[in-house]
This record gives C-alpha cells, sequence and structure tokens, in this order.
C-alpha cells in the first residue's frame, strides 16, 4: 500500500479505502496473520483508526456480529475455553442429533466419531502465563479478566495478548477486609476499559472502591464509602454499571443490588422484586436485561425475575421456566428462538416460547456457572506496540554495549 492510496508490487491494484473496507471484515486471526505481509499492512492493522471501524463492524453488521461472538468457560479450575457457539448451532444442532461439545485442546482432540462437530478450544496460553488454577473469569466486549492463582489477569483471547492487572492496595492495612468484590466493564464515555474492586470492611459496614485503567495502569480509591454487605463478589456488567448483591446495613436490613456506575464513579442501588427472605438472589443478564434467579438450600425453583426496563423497579417481570433448578445462571447468549443458560453444570438451549430445552453437554466433563461469560472477538490491543518495540530497540544497545 503506497502513498498514491494503492495495493501496488502486484499484478493487480486496489484503492486504499477498498482493502481497509475489506480487511475490516475479516477475523482477527486472518489480520494477526496479515501483519506479516508488509510493514505497511503491519502499520495499518495495527492503528487505532482501523481497530476502532474493525470493532464498528460488530455493531453494524449482524453477521460479522455472530461470525465474531464466542463464549468463554472454564472446566475444572485449570482450563479456558472459548466457543464459536454460533456456528455450531447452525451445522450441528437439531432436535434429531445427540450432539455434544467437544473439547480440544494440545492434549485432548476430537477423534474420528465426532467429526463436523465444533469443537471448544483451549486458550492455552492464558494458563501458562497465569498459572492454574483459574478461580473466575469476567468478560466485556472484546476482552476477559481472569482471576488466577498470580493475581489478576487482562486477556485479548483472540490476539492471544495478556496484561497483569497491578495488585490492588488495602486501603486500611491496620483493619484488613473481610471480602473482595471484582467486577469489569467498559466506561463508553471515555471509551476505556475499567477493573472495579470493592473492599468489605465488617468492622465499619462500609465497602471501599477503587477502579484501575489500561491507561494509568494503576489503581485510584474512590472518595466514597458505601453503607452495604455483599454476599458474593463477582460483579455483573451492564448499560454502562457493575452489580452485585447486597444488603444495607442498619437495624432494618434489606436485601438489594449494588450498582458502581463505571462513567460517574458513583455507587447507586436497585430494589430487588418480592423474591422473600429465604433465597438469595444471583446476578446475570437475560437478552440485554438485569436478571435474577434464585438459589436456596435444599430448594428448587421454576422461576427467574427479568428487569425489561433498565433502573425501573416496577418493571420486575416474572419469568417461568418448564424445568425446576437449583442453581441457575444467565450470561447474556440468546438466539432467535433460543436462550443458552447453564443449569446446574450443563449448557442449556431454552425455548420461551414453546416452554421446551434441550440440554448441550460438554463431552466428559462439567461446568460452573460462575466461570462462562460472552465475548466479541476484536483487535483492542492490550501491549503498547510501540513502546514495546522501544524497549526491544533499547534492550538490544544495552547486549551490544556489554559485549563491546
Amino acid at each position: 500500500m503506497e502513498h498514491n492510496g494503492e495495493l501496488t508490487g502486484h499484478q493487480f491494484s486496489l484503492p486504499a479505502e477498498i482493502i481497509v473496507e475489506i480487511l475490516s471484515r475479516l477475523s482477527v486471526k486472518s489480520l494477526c496473520r496479515f501483519r506479516c505481509v508488509s510493514k505497511p499492512w503491519r502499520s495499518l492493522i495495527s492503528n487505532t483508526k482501523f481497530i476502532a471501524l474493525h470493532a464498528k463492524k460488530t455493531l453494524e453488521d449482524k453477521e460479522v456480529f455472530l461470525r465474531r461472538r464466542r463464549v468463554i468457560f472454564k472446566v475444572a479450575l485449570r482450563y479456558l475455553y472459548s466457543l464459536d457457539l454460533d456456528q455450531f448451532l447452525n451445522h450441528n444442532y437439531n432436535d434429531d442429533d445427540d450432539n455434544a461439545l467437544v473439547l480440544k485442546n494440545r492434549h485432548v482432540h476430537a477423534d474420528n466419531n465426532h467429526d463436523g462437530l465444533i469443537p471448544a478450544t483451549e486458550l492455552d496460553f492464558v494458563s501458562a502465563e497465569g498459572r492454574r488454577p483459574i478461580y473466575f473469569i469476567y468478560s466485556c466486549n472484546n476482552l476477559l479478566l481472569c482471576d488466577m492463582r498470580r493475581g489478576f489477569y487482562l486477556v485479548n483471547p483472540a490476539t492471544r495478548e495478556m496484561k497483569k492487572v497491578p495488585k490492588t492496595p488495602s486501603w486500611r492495612p491496620v483493619r484488613p477486609y473481610c471480602l473482595s468484590l471484582c467486577g469489569f466493564g467498559f466506561d463508553s464515555s471515555t471509551n476505556e476499559y475499567k477493573v472495579v474492586n470493592g473492599q468489605v470492611y465488617s468492622d465499619i459496614n462500609v465497602i471501599v472502591f477503587s477502579v484501575y485503567t489500561l491507561k494509568t495502569d494503576s489503581w485510584r480509591k474512590i472518595e466514597c464509602f458505601s453503607p452495604y454487605h455483599a454476599y458474593w463478589f463477582q460483579g455483573i456488567f451492564l448499560n454502562g454499571a457493575i452489580h452485585w448483591s447486597a444488603t444495607t446495613v442498619g437495624d432494618r436490613s434489606s436485601s438489594v443490588i449494588v450498582s458502581f456506575l463505571l462513567a460517574e464513579e458513583e455507587v447507586r442501588e436497585i430494589r430487588l422484586p418480592p423474591i422473600g427472605d429465604t433465597c438469595l438472589a444471583n446476578l446475570g443478564v437475560f437478552r440485554d436485561c438485569l436478571c435474577i434467579t434464585l438459589a436456596g438450600i435444599d430448594q428448587t425453583f421454576n422461576e427467574f425475575w427479568v428487569m425489561k426496563e433498565y433502573g425501573v423497579s416496577e418493571s420486575w417481570t416474572r419469568m417461568r421456566v418448564s424445568m425446576p433448578y437449583h442453581q441457575l445462571s444467565h450470561f447474556g447468549f440468546s438466539t432467535k428462538s433460543h436462550d443458552l443458560m447453564v443449569c446446574g453444570s450443563s449448557f442449556v438451549m431454552y425455548n420461551f416460547k414453546e416452554e421446551s430445552f434441550r440440554n448441550l453437554p460438554i463431552r466428559d466433563t462439567t461446568l460452573g456457572g460462575n466461570g462462562v461469560g460472552v465475548y466479541v472477538e476484536g483487535l483492542f490491543p492490550l501491549i503498547d506496540r510501540e513502546q514495546d518495540e522501544s524497549r526491544r530497540v533499547d534492550n538490544q544497545v544495552l547486549i551490544k554495549l556489554k559485549h563491546a
């Protein structure tokens, strides 16, 4: 690609804008390979404007979105898998087949009996870098946040980049916190990803929040004290906020949803539907809406709640399910006819119109609802390539000086 806006050096030439349009529709895997074609192509594909254009295609074109959408899940605290579930459903799923997902990694491969199935591919570079176990995963747009033995890691599963998040400071070291909340989301007002930490101090009945951003690569304390007790630390991102189940503090405590607004960096409270005092509220995402599934000791349920209008307590709507459950999780994956849920330790495809469902088992293993998410493949960089190249050159100079 030369300054005249054409691709040259071959038997054909194309205007630069046509090349950019074609490239913006390709997969991340293809673009990562095309970086090696030439320096101009590498420069183009790494350009922030092109990265933004590539991401924009996901919003504008539903077919592009479906080609890039992935389900992420962990297995047995040891392995992290990515699955192109849309392709799997399009080619393999019907009422007559007893299909199962086949895990594929450097140790386990689909055998000849499973030809035609779309394998779930292990992201082995994650566990190799962060060291197992993988406790929890959070997903948002192009990125993952993985809670691992060596700390938290930001991951772009499509480009195979990882970045370790600095350890969160303890804001009251004399009085250690009893629980650490975590959440991960995208602030559209500043176009940046944010990791949110909430340190729960039971002695003073408050949560102290802090925020990490990629731009600063550091944590910043939010100067406000939130009087809540939280009973589950994994936050749910939706509508520009991260949400946790909690209880208010005082003589007349009640269960609520605590939301941390990423743009304003403020804490808000959302009232729960009338679920009673004998069960817990597990948060999730159902068709771009905040939802609550129920959990209790030795209890089964056949309903969950959906907030049809975000932030409006009166919009909580009861949804029935034809399969009684002990544990149910929603994480925002749906097709025209079905919603994907995690029921117990299995994927379930549920049709609410017909009140029917099909298990979608993972062959030879089980999964947990706290380790499932959805992401969209993208080029968002976790590594500043210019700085990385500068460091590489500086290191080469130092090596030459040492051996001079």
